[in-house]
């Protein structure tokens, strides 16, 4: 791996990456979260005497969990596949490593949404400034470190499934059938071992420092979730990199 290389291919992915369309999803990621903070705030407000028990933090992080992995899924499932598709990836892959290709693709991605997670993060200490007069720096650093690794994990789910398609079309429809297995693992119940292979068990594993009760929060848990998605994106990274290379370009 060369980290100039990565460099150049995640910066080009950003700049010129399908029209920056990764750019593009990043913004209406943000306004989805924004809209969500705002019609939520005025909702509930309605049900409680006390404006200052409004939970922004957990408001924007629900969005994140549910809305989240449907953008990711948008941006990013022909990040490779369009590239196999036109041919030009055999003219990439001839002057650069292709674990450079496949980690800048993912920096790129990354980058873009981590950035948005942390706009949003921002949007909601400021919404909860503007209704209490409380900064909750610590909680806004939470929100977006969480965020980013919840949403990190669709991004190498996806960039894996776009490496084994042959074209975008292939790619969208088994991006869209896959996340639709993780939902359904997910929902399997307690009882069932198949929702720890999804991210979104890990997700919410993570709610409850958000949602404000301390004497709830089991922290054994909380940092196994965060390793197990650290450990996720490493697995489908790998899983990327094995698909491209053994692969007849």
């Amino acid at each position: 791996m060369n980290l100039s290389e990565t460099w150049i291919v995640g910066e080009d992915e950003i700049l010129r990456g399908s029209k920056n369309k990764s750019l593009f999803f990043g913004g209406v990621f943000i306004l989805l979260c924004f809209v969500a903070i705002h019609y939520s705030a005025s909702i509930l407000s309605l049900f409680s005497n006390n404006i200052n028990d409004i939970p922004y933090h957990l408001i924007v992080y629900l969005v994140v969990l549910f809305i989240g992995p449907f953008i990711i899924l948008i941006t990013s499932f022909d990040s490779v596949s369009s590239e196999m598709e036109t041919g030009s990836i055999r003219y990439i892959i001839s002057k650069i490593d292709r674990t450079s290709f496949i980690l800048g693709k993912f920096l790129a991605l990354f980058v873009v949404f981590t950035s948005a997670a942390f706009v949003v993060a921002v949007i909601g200490q400021i919404y909860l400034y503007f209704s209490s007069n409380v900064f909750q720096i610590e909680k806004s650093i939470v929100l977006w470190v969480f965020s980013s690794l919840f949403l990190g994990c669709f991004i190498s789910i996806f960039l894996f499934v776009s490496t084994l398609s042959i074209n975008s079309k292939t790619s969208f429809i088994m991006s869209v059938v896959f996340l639709g297995i993780l939902v359904f693992l997910f929902f399997q119940g307690d009882d069932s071992y198949l929702k720890y292979l999804t991210p979104y068990f890990y997700g919410v594993q993570n709610m409850k420092i958000l949602s404000g009760f301390t004497n709830e929060i089991e922290y054994t848990k909380v940092l196994t979730s965060i390793f197990s998605m650290l450990l996720y994106k490493t697995v489908f990274l790998s899983m990327s990199l094995v698909a491209l290379k053994r692969r007849d370009l």
